[in-house]
């Protein structure tokens, strides 16, 4: 019995030798193929590690490295700190925030009214005198070759000043002698500075629409004082220059006279939107009054990514910019279809041929000539000059109550005629958004305010009595941190969430009211870029009229004075309300001035990379400056008011 078992077992062996081996097992579909195995490397211990030149992470001339990480890292500690303060902070004192406006007296609110009917008055005053002062038009083919004031313009002008004094006098003294709550005190002084630049704004452009009206310029391109000098406080012509420039201009129109005529009765146009504008899609319906002013948008740019850069009027050199052009140009090329002064468009289909053109560039079918595109002034001899004037509204049709309260509730300081103007209704809910931000960002600045600051201030007057420096300084750097939180908080809240909700009520355009000013590398990128309506006032009412003819001073005079009216501004502004006019705000203001020339000198020296001029501009304005005044204006307030 025990053989076959064993005779079976001889041939179960007998046969597995017979057969090949079994090999690696088949693969089960869906599942990943086994690894190879790893090959080991000859001389573990002998492997090159060092095999080619490498800098440092941290090192500068590394510039690929994020720091993402840190940042995060260094914003949950900053998180962390202020939490703590807040913590400290309710502890110390407890909750002081209160309901804003129920301290304010009775008096101080009837003498705010007040001071809001002054300027409102001054703007009617103002409406008054400009419709006295529109004299007869120029008769035809006769235009005056003088360039002096007549006696009825220097009693216009007269008005205008006395106008213009009123409207800033009159609430500076009412808030001086009848406002003691500061903060009252400072909204009816920013409402009357506001005023006072619009209606100086509004007197000189429409100076010079009135001056070109009688000396029968309709184009707006025949200034006699472009040509003009003053000599021994006598203004002089070079009728020479002048003569030239005619000729010139005479053989524009000649050319532009020999155009084929365009059908009558045309129709505006109007912006839907900015990246219709961007884009050259500007839809044409129906009596939109709106500016093709060239320099409505000035140092604006549509670039070959469509996007408008308006930090172009900051650089410090023109940049090449393939197939570009400016956005004026856009409204240019529709103008040169307009048959009427008004900047109405008489040829649709001249306007939809230019439109149609531009389109066809950017969605890649080949221009007309491809170089042009190449090259932002090949094409300088045929489109206009910068200084070309275009308004939907020619005078003396622009002096009427209705345009004169749209200058005065516009996001703007700088009076035209007629405004860009975006078509289709109100955003219910744009507006909705931006009002409910203002709403909240103010909350905060309140709550901020009343329970971080004042504290801070209380103990700051402590400080200076006691003349204890390092105590003082200690007031200061903390009041640093809640002046800088209270200065974005204000920021955000008037230049992005309210100027945009009453532009959007109101259909303006031009919505850009800031620029990156958080990444100036010198304080005068700073000035230009942080308040772009105050800034578009300063250089077409100030700094351009003090360099041009017929004053021609120089630059440097320009921006001294320049410097000099924002500080006088600023005095009445901050000093006023607090009772306090020691000059502070305008020392503060006119030591802007060698500090420009610092952190310029600091970008030359070290480039722009460096960050230098930025650490500067952050330390002199937010860390030292604003703190160190509201200290100065806080501690006179309290020993003027005990």
């Amino acid at each position: 019995m025990d053989d076959a078992p064993q005779a079976l077992r001889r041939r179960r062996a007998s046969t597995a030798r017979a057969q090949p081996g079994p090999g690696p097992p088949a693969p089960t579909p869906g599942a990943e193929p086994a690894p190879e195995p790893r090959r080991s490397m000859p001389y573990l211990q002998a492997q090159v590690v060092h095999y080619r030149p490498r800098v440092s992470v941290l090192d500068k001339e590394l510039t690929t490295v994020s720091y993402h990480g840190l940042v995060n890292f260094l914003l949950l500690l900053l998180s962390a700190t202020l939490i703590r303060l807040a913590i400290e902070n309710y502890l110390k004192y407890g909750i002081l925030v209160s309901v804003p406006g129920t301290a304010i007296a009775r008096r101080d609110w009837l003498a705010a009214l007040a001071g809001v009917a002054a300027v409102l008055l001054a703007l009617l005053a103002a409406l008054a005198i400009e419709k006295s002062a529109i004299p007869p038009p120029a008769e035809p083919g006769r235009a005056a070759a003088g360039v002096g004031v007549a006696a009825g313009e220097k009693r216009t002008l007269l008005l205008h000043a006395a106008n213009l004094g009123f409207a800033l006098v009159a609430p500076a003294c009412i808030t001086f002698f009848a406002i003691f709550q500061p903060a009252l005190g400072t909204l009816v002084m920013a409402l009357a500075c506001v005023m006072f630049l619009k209606l100086y704004s509004l007197a000189a452009t429409n100076f010079d629409l009135r001056r070109a009206y009688r000396l029968g310029d309709a184009r707006l391109d025949s200034d006699p004082l472009q040509y003009a000098s003053l000599r021994r406080g006598q203004l002089v012509l070079d009728h020479a220059a002048r003569g030239r420039a005619q000729g010139a201009s005479d053989a524009s129109a000649a050319a532009a006279a020999s155009r084929p005529a365009r059908r009558p009765g045309g129709i505006d146009a109007e912006i839907a939107s900015v990246e219709d504008l961007v884009r050259g899609m500007i839809p044409l319906t129906t009596r939109a009054s709106f500016s093709l002013n060239a320099r409505a948008l000035d140092g604006f740019l549509v670039g070959g990514n469509d996007r408008i850069d308006a930090k172009a009027d900051a650089l410090p050199r023109p940049r090449l910019r393939l197939r570009a052009t400016t956005a004026s140009e856009v409204l240019r090329r529709v103008a040169t279809a307009a048959g009427a002064d008004d900047g109405s468009l008489s040829d649709d289909g001249a306007a939809a041929e230019v439109l149609a053109g531009r389109h066809a560039g950017r969605r890649g079918t080949a221009p007309a000539d491809p170089d042009r595109d190449l090259d932002p002034d090949a094409d300088a001899q045929t489109r206009p000059a910068r200084h070309a004037i275009h308004y939907a509204v020619a005078y003396p049709r622009n002096v009427s109550l209705a345009n004169f309260a749209y200058f005065w509730l516009a996001p703007t300081l700088c009076y035209q005629p007629s405004y860009p103007r975006m078509a289709g209704p109100v955003r219910k809910s744009f507006v909705a958004k931006r009002l409910a931000e203002l709403a909240i960002l103010c909350v905060a600045m309140c709550i901020v305010i009343q329970q971080y600051a004042v504290p801070t201030l209380v103990g700051s007057v402590r400080a200076i009595d006691t003349r204890n420096g390092f105590w003082l300084s200690e007031r200061v750097l903390k009041l640093s941190v809640i002046s800088a939180a209270v200065w974005f908080l204000g920021f955000y809240a008037i230049f992005h969430a309210g100027l945009n909700a009453l532009a959007e009520v109101l259909r303006f355009a031009d919505r850009a009211f800031y620029l990156d000013w958080w990444n100036s590398v010198d304080l005068a990128a700073y000035w230009r870029e942080w308040n772009l309506p105050i800034h578009y006032f300063c250089k077409r009412h100030i700094m351009v009229p003090l360099v041009s003819p017929p004053l021609s001073l120089p630059v440097s005079a320009g921006v001294l004075l320049t410097f000099a009216v924002s500080a006088v501004m600023h005095e009445l502004l901050f000093g006023i309300p607090t009772h306090c006019l020691k000059g502070y705000s305008f020392v503060g203001m006119m030591a802007q001035i060698p500090l420009i020339q610092l952190t310029q000198w600091l970008v030359r020296w070290r480039g722009p990379e460096s960050g230098l001029g930025n650490a500067v501009f952050w330390i002199s304005f937010c860390i030292v400056g604003q703190p160190l005044g509201v200290v100065q204006y806080y501690y006179t307030w309290v020993k003027n008011n005990p």
